[in-house]
């Protein structure tokens, strides 16, 4: 397994889509960053222009703001997972692995592990650019912007969400093999996802007469009640072994070509 590991860390780092992807992410962080909080400083310059309700609920503290890009670079994270997983295929690198004996349960986890190391170097990187950001720009002129409330409990739903979805692109890798068809698919499922919640919810209340709302049993809507973070943690976790275990059966029934 370590063996299979070091041999995904040291091809994933030294990929074109790596870099490309990190970049896009560590840019588009310090662009949504930057124009936040010159809209913040507008707003301590200028007051007047902003009514007391917009200028109670404009700032929110950086450990509060900072963990909204988690949800936001999943595409171009998933996207990378999509694309490392398929390149083993077309290169035949995973078929020259199985040949030399390792499990291919072992395979599959090391692919899943290397896109969840990629997520979390493009998380510390995210962070960085955001609070050096913050810190040039906003400094010491919002007293308690830089106090620490509920950081990390946000961090680890995000993260655990972020998981789920990499659990779904190294799923849909593994099994077509495609990177038009797995790539394809993974992206519909990220940004439809919610749409067709609403569309079952809709069926749901008008054809069959339920009052019953599945936007809690999705991987976007796990947390959306804050009193039912245990349920949301659980749906996740649900998301993930599904998609693993599936992965890996399917991916162990089938030839290696």
């Amino acid at each position: 397994m370590l063996n299979v590991l070091k041999i995904d860390f040291y091809k994933a780092f030294r990929t074109v889509s790596f870099w490309v992807i990190s970049f896009l992410n560590v840019f588009s962080v310090f662009f949504a960053s930057f124009t936040q909080f010159s809209v913040y400083l507008t707003a301590l310059d200028n007051p007047s222009e902003f009514s007391d309700y917009i200028l109670s609920n404009l700032a929110k503290p950086f450990f509060e703001f900072f963990p909204q890009f988690i949800p936001q670079c999943t595409f171009l994270i998933g996207i990378f997972a999509v694309m490392f997983a398929v390149s083993e295929f077309s290169y035949g690198t995973i078929k020259n692995i199985a040949s030399k004996g390792y499990r291919r349960e072992f395979i599959y986890v090391s692919k899943f592990i290397t896109a969840l190391v990629v997520a979390i170097v493009n998380i510390l990187l995210s962070f960085a650019t955001s609070f050096i950001t913050a810190k040039v720009m906003i400094n010491d002129r919002m007293p308690g912007f830089f106090d620490i409330n509920n950081f990390w409990e946000t961090v680890g739903k995000n993260s655990l969400q972020l998981l789920a979805y990499l659990s779904i692109a190294i799923f849909l890798a593994m099994s077509f093999r495609s990177l038009g068809s797995s790539l394809a698919i993974f992206l519909a499922f990220v940004f439809l996802e919610s749409s067709a919640a609403a569309l079952i919810n809709q069926f749901l209340k008008d054809v069959l007469k339920l009052e019953f709302n599945v936007d809690p049993y999705t991987i976007f809507g796990a947390f959306f009640d804050p009193s039912q973070a245990t349920r949301g943690v659980i749906v996740l976790l649900i998301y993930i072994a599904i998609a693993t275990v599936v992965g890996i059966y399917t991916f162990k029934q089938r030839d290696i070509n």
